[in-house]
């Protein structure tokens, strides 16, 4: 919603807390005087009800952490964090399962998953408008659905849970077929009953494209082809009256143009309403972002602006930007705004690349010849601190297009997804593919497409176990040998086949519950 707020509206059941988002204006009811015994009698309720199962996917403990689980442990992403559980993500070594970035992200997940089911259980019961209570019906649905497909692909066979828990409880796990079988029937029954588009204090919410969007998505990691492009086809075909490509690619990346025509499902953040360190997982705690924090230029010497570098992009990534030049034999315009490098244009918090690197020393770089990310960072004001109010665009047009491209490849049909990998190139002012290319050709180029365009999205990670391509190979020709793998990933050195693709269950989980297996090598 680009109505951002915090309406604290707390459900005390079984030491969950719910924390809802709706409006800019802060609007703040005790938290000790709602129960559900008490709280789900009216309309109002259902939709602060609602709003409190949007906010969990604001949750700095899933929002932020979900972006180590999968861009660093991706090729396009490394950590030289002197937080040694924190940089050993980007290496798939994970000696304490309960380290936060593991630990955080899978109950914050379930404790979204509860506030879905909290409405999904009280919401019907409720004397109501009929249209609105099926639409917020299908919003909380969709929203388990997102939950459910992160947790499939970050941990795999993960416990179906589809009521409200207990601490009593103790859930089986279920395949990761299942919980994607889930997930396909949640987007299919919320696509049914949400609204195509919203106007008003209500842009920003879940609509019916986003769940045929997600649909999509959960086909394509199961390679189902044709599933895949027939839904992605809805949304073609809503092109360009309800959905396009918007002009300037940046755009997507800054809170200027926030639910723009590009996008498709979009996880609403809010600066000025923050708490931030160590306060982040509070109730009713922060609504801004992290990310720009964490993964923002390294500040050791106390200039306005900046971060602390968790995460930083490989050389690998910088390189891909380099194979091809633009119609006007440029440099891909999206580089500079991805990658902060030596020969950026930008002046991040008003500084050259030099600048930063002379600072104090040098002590803002580790090496000479460090790159940062740029996406999704503030680098046009003068100070992070802790927080952005950057959306997190988690699907769009772009992406949509090259996948639906990539499923009418994989059924033979190349030529008639090559027009659409195009139009993403074309708005960046890259030369058209030609028609004529092979299907393993058009295979590889649409991999390469999609790191371009994507980089720093949370999507690579998912594209690379999709592909079948992650593994020890990714390191380079000569693992042994740093000097020689200088372009590629060497992080990628202690991945294991048949165990890194997936994190494991946090220690506290399975100890627990007796009924969960570890994942299959930890």
């Amino acid at each position: 919603m680009n109505t951002k707020s915090l309406a604290l509206t707390a459900v005390l059941t079984g030491g969950l807390l719910f924390s809802c988002s709706e409006s800019k204006l802060l609007d703040q009811v005790n938290p000790n005087q709602a129960s559900t015994a008490t709280f789900w009698k009216t309309q109002d309720d259902a939709i602060k009800g609602l709003n409190a199962a949007y906010s969990g996917m604001q949750d700095r403990r899933w929002s932020l952490w979900i972006r180590f689980l999968t861009d660093l442990s991706s090729d396009e992403g490394y950590s030289q964090s002197p937080w040694t559980d924190l940089a050993n993500i980007s290496k798939f070594i994970v000696t304490d399962y309960n380290i936060p970035m593991n630990r955080e992200s899978f109950e914050a997940a379930y404790q979204g998953l509860y506030r879905t089911h909290q409405v999904l259980e009280n919401v019907p019961n409720i004397q109501m408008n009929a249209t609105l209570q099926k639409r917020i019906l299908a919003e909380a649905k969709l929203i388990r659905a997102y939950f459910y497909y992160n947790m499939a692909n970050i941990w795999g066979n993960v416990p179906l849970v589809l009521t409200s828990q207990t601490l009593s409880d103790r859930p089986k796990q279920a395949s990761q077929a299942d919980v994607f079988a889930q997930v396909i029937k949640d987007c299919q029954e919320a696509a049914a009953d949400l609204p195509e588009n919203y106007t008003g204090a209500d842009v920003g919410r879940l609509h019916k494209y986003s769940a045929i969007a997600l649909l999509g998505k959960t086909y394509m990691q199961q390679r189902k082809w044709a599933e895949a492009a027939a839904a992605f086809k809805q949304i073609i075909d809503v092109v360009p009256t309800r959905f396009d490509l918007i002009p300037d690619w940046r755009d997507n990346f800054t809170t200027a143009a926030e639910n723009n025509k590009e996008s498709l499902f979009e996880i609403q953040y809010y600066e000025e309403n923050r708490l931030g360190f160590p306060n982040y997982d509070v109730a009713g705690g922060s609504e801004s972002s992290e990310r720009a924090q964490f993964f923002g230029l390294r500040n050791t010497d106390g200039f306005s602006g900046g971060g602390w570098c968790d995460g930083q992009p490989t050389k690998w990534l910088y390189n891909q930007f380099l194979r091809e030049k633009d119609k006007d034999g440029k440099v891909d315009q999206r580089l500079d705004y991805t990658i902060f490098y030596g020969g950026s244009s930008l002046k991040p918090y008003g500084k050259t690349y030099a600048e930063f690197n002379q600072s104090a020393g040098g002590k803002d770089f580790i090496t000479a010849t460090d790159r940062f990310w740029i996406k999704y960072t503030n680098y046009w004001k003068s100070n992070d601190s802790y927080f952005s109010g950057i959306n997190d665009r988690v699907i769009r047009l772009a992406d949509i297009m090259l996948l639906y491209a990539e499923a009418l490849n994989e059924q033979g049909q190349t030529a008639q997804g090559i027009p659409f990998a195009n139009r993403v190139r074309a708005r960046v002012n890259m030369l058209p593919l030609p028609l004529t290319i092979s299907q393993v050709q058009f295979r590889e180029q649409l991999r390469h497409e999609r790191v371009l365009e994507l980089a720093g999205e949370t999507q690579r990670f998912w594209d690379m176990k999709r592909y079948g391509i992650a593994g020890p190979e990714i390191a380079g020709p000569n693992p042994t040998q740093p000097a020689n793998v200088s372009d590629f990933d060497t992080d990628f050195r202690t991945f294991v086949k048949g165990k890194s693709e997936l994190y494991p269950i946090p220690l506290y989980e399975t100890d627990a519950n007796p009924n969960l297996k570890q994942n299959t090598g930890w």
